[in-house]
């Protein structure tokens, strides 16, 4: 696996985090062409290797947000005392409501998005989870959720439901498992991706993850040295895949590597600039999973009226 692969898998798998409409099955590989300076054809090729290998997984539908009555997505960074109760907590998210997803890092640090109804809704749950295992909280922003166009009917939400942990199923599969016809199963697939009603993202298999590293950079800049940090992190090219600014005077930067030592020397080089005034390194050790049947499952369930 190289540098472009990788940058292909961001692409499928971080860049859903706006929960953008994405009305290609196959995650847009045209677009993820443009973005990584290969073309389609190659993409292809490199994503169906990435299939093969085991790298990832699988590939997971869900709907959007907004369908769910949640209309305010944020995401918090939280500290744990010790490994203990950062395991505790990782645990936690596992089976809790209102989790979009979770990061675990080495150390202590976890990272969580939380949805919610309203921005109120998410802090009560963030000031919720600190307290109950002693954390420090840090806001990293809020992520648009964007309004679907179509309300999904109940054959749209078994659709949806039969897609959740196997997204790339034929048409011919799902038709056979709801009794339509495959042409009805392929439009309303179609209908679902194209209003934004669901989205889908690529879920990487951690242990076919040996030799890749991914990590954050948190850094606090003095006053307008913004864009000469963000010069500095166009050097490390196609590792940097994601730049933001989740509070003023701060960036967060998502870059990977190939080797353990390459995240701290990227901490120490920002770190020994003038402009910066401090770099914080978080490494992921894993992108947690929540259990399932989830919230998100159950509340799929309930829109297509079986019963638990």
């Amino acid at each position: 696996m190289d540098a472009k692969d990788v940058r292909i898998f961001c692409e499928m798998a971080f860049r859903r985090h706006g929960f953008d409409s994405n009305n290609e099955r196959r995650l847009g590989p045209s677009e993820i062409a443009k973005r990584v300076g290969l073309d389609e054809k190659t993409v292809r090729v490199r994503v169906k290797k990435m299939e093969d290998d085991g790298f990832i997984k699988y590939y997971q539908a869900a709907p959007s947000l907004d369908l769910l009555g949640m209309s305010d997505l944020r995401s918090y960074r939280f500290g744990a005392l010790n490994l203990t109760t950062k395991r505790n907590l990782v645990e936690y998210l596992q089976n809790s409501q209102r989790i979009v997803e979770a990061f675990d890092y080495l150390g202590t640090a976890v990272s969580a998005s939380i949805a919610g109804s309203s921005g109120e809704e998410v802090q009560r749950t963030a000031d919720d989870i600190t307290s109950r295992f002693e954390l420090g909280q840090l806001p990293l922003g809020s992520i648009p959720v964007r309004d679907s166009a179509v309300k999904p009917d109940r054959l749209d939400w078994q659709i949806i439901g039969a897609l959740r942990y196997n997204a790339r199923a034929g048409a011919n599969d799902v038709a056979k498992a709801l009794g339509i016809t495959p042409k009805m199963a392929e439009y309303r697939i179609k209908k679902l991706l194209d209003a934004g009603s669901m989205q889908v993202r690529a879920i990487i298999d951690p242990r076919q993850q040996q030799g890749l590293i991914f990590y954050e950079l948190e850094i606090s800049v003095s006053e307008g040295a913004q864009s000469s940090v963000t010069k500095k992190l166009g050097e490390y090219d196609e590792k940097l895949w994601s730049i933001k600014k989740p509070r003023e005077g701060v960036l967060l930067a998502s870059l990977f590597g190939f080797s353990l030592g390459e995240p701290e020397d990227a901490a120490a080089d920002f770190s020994g600039l003038a402009f910066v005034k401090s770099c914080s390194l978080y490494v992921l050790k894993e992108i947690v999973e929540a259990r399932r049947p989830n919230w998100i499952d159950t509340l799929i369930r309930n829109e297509t009226g079986v019963t638990p």
